[in-house]
């Protein structure tokens, strides 16, 4: 029992023993899981933290990098600017001093040609003024091209920009530029503006310039028709409740708002085009014009079905200007009105679209679509004034001038004829009776040139062809004006001089706009012919002086060889009222100054009643 007692007794210590000694192997065990969990974890925070600290440096370094990448978006931003602006410069320094001597030149060709010539003479003169047009239309299509090329870069501005924009002048600018590619296509360049678009809106007129040249480039080089048109109208978005400025820009008039809407509404989305497919002729500019008119908060649609396309639809929204915009007086025909006007047009989009002009201006019209039709009309009924197209089906205009003429002597003709054509100077027994205005014509001219016309029929002068020959000094008795001429090129201050001497004009002379500022101060003028870059003070500075300083103040007629993108507008927001380009067109002038002379007048005997 004892044995067995002693053997239990070493038993249960040996156990105890055990026990003891696994809980301490357990605890050893525990604990040395919980050291390699430690360490583990350690090493994990320590390659935790080390990866943060590589991405803080990497963070760092990305945005070391995007800062310099800003700094250097805004270098190159900032240079683009400078490099644009030294471009535009540079192209209105060049035609400023390729125009100014043309004027000159073409201008006293013009003064050698009314005088007694002998047949040798003439051909060495007509050859000088021919080759002297073939030049300038050069100029023009270098000029157009370049404006081209460039509306096919990205605008630097990446915020759209809200100034004050001249609707009219600007498409009538944008068609101008294609004048010698539609003229050499056989295209006729057509634009419409409904008579509720406001005259002045707010908005960026650089991108709205850059979208009508992409776009109506495209129309032209696709055109089906042998009419490209640029329809401007004003509706209702449904989506936003805001009123927006619609365009049209196809080779065929839609018609009214509503369906320029409407056609909005169910017309094709533009595709998104690729790289390589912008690359495409035509598609780069596509691709830039949809994205500066989303830019402007507008939309862009088409109504081609064929992949490519080619004709167009876009709306953007607009603000009104403020009147003191536009210092121009408005069209009137005082006088006149009432006056009835045979259009005379195969084309029944151009025929449709001056008959709107007319009326708007109170002058009755009735379209005849060919030389026949028109013969009909006149042998019952009477009008004022004939406005002729030379492109007629069957017999062009000369023909149908011709027994317009001959039937009608004391009628008058307003020929609308493309640029470069000078077909009609074959036919000299008609073609000093003759009123020629070149196509796409400008509303401002059309009007002048017309008023001119009919206030010649009131007259009694039957004669429509602006001639030196026909100008005396009874031009300056019937219409009197003290005339300043602010210029500074010697040639172009004795052509001047030498046109106003034949009309019976004293006109004098300021070399630059700080010499006119002088003159104007000391003595009462009631038109200035001001050039625009003159040395000391050009002509928009004198201008804005004028404005401010002069309690009379004269009439201001901006006679320049600036001819760019926005030169017009600029001169009018100077506070010039009228603008005509150089060369300058002999009857240009002669209409502009006999307008203002009658408001001028009708202004004169306001002030006395």
């Amino acid at each position: 029992m004892e044995i067995f007692n002693n053997a239990f007794l070493k038993g249960y210590t040996f156990l105890l023993v055990l026990s003891s000694f696994s809980a301490w192997l357990l605890l050893a065990v525990i604990a040395a899981i919980l050291i390699i969990v430690f360490k583990i974890y350690k090493a994990g925070l320590a390659s935790v933290e080390n990866s943060n600290e590589a991405l803080v440096r990497q963070l760092e370094g990305l945005q070391l990098q995007f800062d310099y990448a800003s700094r250097q978006e805004v270098k190159s931003r900032a240079e683009a600017e400078r490099a644009g602006a030294a471009r535009d410069k540079l192209l209105s320094s060049l035609s400023h001093e390729i125009r100014t001597p043309m004027n000159g030149i073409l201008g006293m060709a013009v003064l050698l040609e009314e005088t007694t010539l002998g047949t040798e003479q003439r051909e060495y003169l007509d050859t000088i003024i021919s080759s002297g047009k073939i030049l300038l239309n050069k100029v023009n299509e270098v000029m157009a091209n370049d404006m081209l090329d460039h509306s096919k870069i990205d605008l630097v501005n990446p915020v759209p920009e809200q100034k004050n924009i001249d609707i009219r002048n600007c498409v009538e600018e944008v068609l101008q530029m294609f004048a010698v590619k539609a003229a050499d296509s056989g295209i006729d360049l057509l634009y419409e503006i409904a008579a509720d678009v406001p005259t002045q809106i707010t908005g960026d007129d650089k991108r709205l310039h850059q979208i009508l040249i992409n776009l109506v480039e495209i129309v032209i080089d696709t055109a089906k028709q042998q009419e490209v048109f640029v329809g401007v109208h004003l509706f209702k978005d449904e989506t936003s409740k805001t009123t927006m400025l619609g365009f049209e820009v196809n080779d065929e008039r839609n018609g009214n708002s509503a369906k320029v809407l409407q056609r909005l509404s169910v017309a094709n989305r533009l595709k998104e085009y690729t790289v390589e497919e912008e690359q495409e002729s035509g598609l780069l500019g596509l691709a830039i014009a949809k994205k500066l008119v989303e830019e402007m908060g507008g939309e862009i649609r088409t109504m081609s079905n064929t992949g490519i396309a080619d004709n167009f639809i876009f709306n953007i929204p607009f603000g009104v200007a403020t009147p003191a915009a536009d210092n121009t007086t408005g069209y009137t025909m005082k006088g006149f009105e009432d006056n009835r006007i045979l259009i005379v047009n195969s084309s029944t989009t151009a025929s449709d679209i001056l008959k709107k002009q007319l009326e708007q201006w109170s002058l009755l019209s009735v379209n005849a679509g060919s030389g026949k039709q028109a013969l009909e009309i006149l042998a019952t009924q009477y009008f004022s004034l004939v406005i002729l197209a030379i492109e007629m089906p069957d017999m062009d205009g000369i023909s149908i001038a011709k027994l317009i003429k001959y039937k009608y002597p004391d009628l008058p003709i307003l020929l609308l004829n493309p640029l470069n054509d000078e077909r009609y100077k074959q036919h000299e027994e008609i073609f000093g009776e003759l009123v020629i205005l070149n196509k796409p014509v400008k509303q401002h001219v059309l009007f002048d040139t017309i008023l001119t016309t009919l206030r010649g029929v009131k007259n009694g002068n039957n004669t429509q062809e602006f001639s030196i020959r026909n100008l005396s000094a009874d031009f300056a008795r019937q219409y009197p004006l003290r005339i300043l001429i602010a210029e500074d090129n010697p040639v172009n201050q004795k052509w001047a001089t030498k046109i106003l001497s034949k009309m019976g004009y004293e006109a004098t002379i300021a070399e630059n706009g700080h010499i006119a500022l002088e003159i104007v101060g000391q003595s009462e003028y009631d038109l200035i012919l001001m050039d625009v870059q003159m040395p000391e003070m050009d002509g928009i500075e004198a201008t804005k002086m004028i404005r401010v300083c002069l309690q009379k103040q004269p009439v201001i007629i901006a006679m320049t060889a600036n001819v760019m993108h926005g030169d017009r507008q600029a001169c009018m927001q100077a506070g010039m009222d009228d603008y005509i380009s150089k060369p300058v067109e002999l009857g240009e002038l002669i209409g502009m100054l006999e307008k203002w002379a009658v408001l001028i007048q009708e202004r004169k005997l306001v002030l006395k009643d």
